[in-house]
């Protein structure tokens, strides 16, 4: 029905995208008016989930929507890229698409349209849903663009009641959404048939094969809000999208709050008080008093140069170390998200298990999987991208591992890259890592990723090789 194009904005100075009706359907009135109706609808729910619009009009007969340009590729795209997402990040979708779903239907909207290719993905993970051209007005006064008994929507997305041609409400898209989950979690549509009607009408006359039967780890949980959304009556059904959120909630990767509660008295970390004499730095006491730094030069010009050799090999180490405490005076940085990074494999990396290397519990660890050489050749790495809560000049990463002696590289970027080479060159190096591995960027660098690429690997008690890490924490000055 409609070409989306790429545009600049002139007057704003910014990227949109701009929606223009196939000009051989603009004779059909009813099709202008629904058109028009998308703009309507979109643009009377603001929210971070959902795409923006910007304005509407004809220009030289052609009807158009200005709206917000997303960077990324649509959740269709994702799943026959990847197929199943890790079981965290597909309830974080889920979590923000119900969001979403709720400030429409909170607004009298139901959408009637919800599917994957109606998800956009945006590169910092965060989606916005678009496409309300056949959005119900629940509460209108005007007459609806459909009559009775018309199938609106998309066949293999539909909830029941809408191939039955009854009523929809919010329910209706709590269903889609259940279908898009189950699909996100098992990298196939939970009916199946040979057209689209036919997997349409297969879930008025048959049950959906269990998640658990088609994929392991799933969290019986997280099954069982995808299940209760996909109820084929409607009271039996999670009763709204909010109610569908907050089920999906408890399923999603995040960060535990590490703020500080002021009223209360807080014990700073060991390295918190060596750190502390950073206020000042000119005046930070190293070991080494002035005194005792100007005898070592007179005593080196006294006995020769051997003896002066080591006193400048003394004086170097203390302004080296000096110079390291200076950099890593960024205090801690809220980590908003944690996934794996394996673009030479399947991109995945014992996903369900990541969440363990930021909870806050050192007796938890996440590992990554078992590899039967130490390179993990033919890859040349594996590794996990924190996303961080905002723009931070990164100076330093801390990570605690129970098996020490793997090595790695940081990067630190504005955008998450799907390919090693996106990242650019590595701010730091570990190498053969003790239990707590600290690494000083020198210069910090600015960015909102974090990847950590793990290049060796120590050799398990299985006999293969692995890096583990119980906790990482990233330190720095937010922007």
């Amino acid at each position: 029905m409609a070409t989306v194009w790429r545009a600049e904005d002139p007057l704003l100075a910014r990227s949109v995208a701009i929606k223009t009706l196939d000009p051989g359907l603009g004779e059909d009135e009813s099709l202008r008016t629904r058109f028009r109706r998308e703009a309507v609808s979109a643009a009377a729910v603001a929210h971070p989930n959902i795409v923006a619009t910007y304005d509407t009009g004809e220009d030289d007969g052609i009807a158009y929507i200005v709206m917000e340009l997303v960077e990324g590729a649509t959740l269709r795209q994702a799943i026959d890229l990847h197929g199943p997402l890790p079981p965290a990040r597909a309830a974080d979708i889920g979590a923000q698409v119900a969001d979403a779903l709720a400030a429409a239907h909170a607004r009298g909207l139901v959408h009637r349209d919800v599917k994957p290719s109606n998800v956009l993905v945006q590169l910092d993970g965060r989606v916005k849903v678009t496409d309300f051209g056949i959005a119900k007005v629940t509460d209108a006064p005007v007459e609806d663009l459909t009559r009775a008994g018309n199938v609106m929507g998309t066949a293999r997305y539909l909830a029941p009641e809408q191939l039955e041609g009854g009523p929809v409400d919010e329910r209706s898209d709590v269903y889609s959404l259940g279908l898009v989950m189950y699909e996100l979690l098992t990298g196939r549509g939970p009916f199946g048939a040979d057209s689209e009607l036919a997997t349409a009408v297969a879930r008025l006359t048959t049950t959906a094969p269990p998640i658990a039967q088609l994929r392991d780890g799933v969290p019986p949980g997280l099954i069982h809000v995808v299940e209760r959304a996909m109820e084929r009556q409607p009271d039996r059904r999670w009763p709204n999208a909010a109610a569908m959120r907050d089920a999906l909630a408890p399923f999603r990767v995040a960060a535990p709050d590490r703020t500080p509660d002021a009223t209360m008295p807080v014990a700073l970390p060991p390295r918190a008080q060596a750190e502390a004499a950073v206020v000042h730095p000119h005046i930070i006491d190293d070991g080494i008093g002035v005194g005792a730094r100007l005898l070592i030069w007179l005593l080196a010009l006294s006995l020769g140069f051997g003896l002066g050799y080591a006193g400048y090999a003394i004086a170097t180490a203390s302004s080296t170390k000096k110079a390291q405490r200076v950099a890593a005076r960024g205090g801690p940085v809220q980590i908003a998200q944690i996934r794996a990074f394996d673009p030479d494999g399947d991109n995945q990396e014992n996903d369900n298990d990541l969440g363990l290397a930021i909870d806050g519990n050192r007796s938890t660890a996440w590992a990554t999987e078992g590899y039967f050489n130490p390179t993990m050749a033919p890859k040349r790495g594996v590794g996990f991208v924190l996303t961080l809560d905002r723009n931070t000049t990164v100076d330093s990463l801390t990570l605690d591992s129970p098996a020490p002696g793997w090595s790695a590289q940081i990067y630190v970027a504005d955008s998450s890259a799907p390919a090693l080479s996106g990242w650019g060159q590595p701010a730091g190096t570990i190498t053969n890592a003790g239990p707590q591995a600290r690494v000083l960027l020198n210069p910090a660098v600015t960015g909102r990723y974090v990847l950590v690429w793990f290049t060796t690997l120590v050799r398990d008690t299985d006999g293969r090789y692995r890096a583990q890490v119980s906790e990482v924490a990233v330190h720095g000055v937010r922007r």
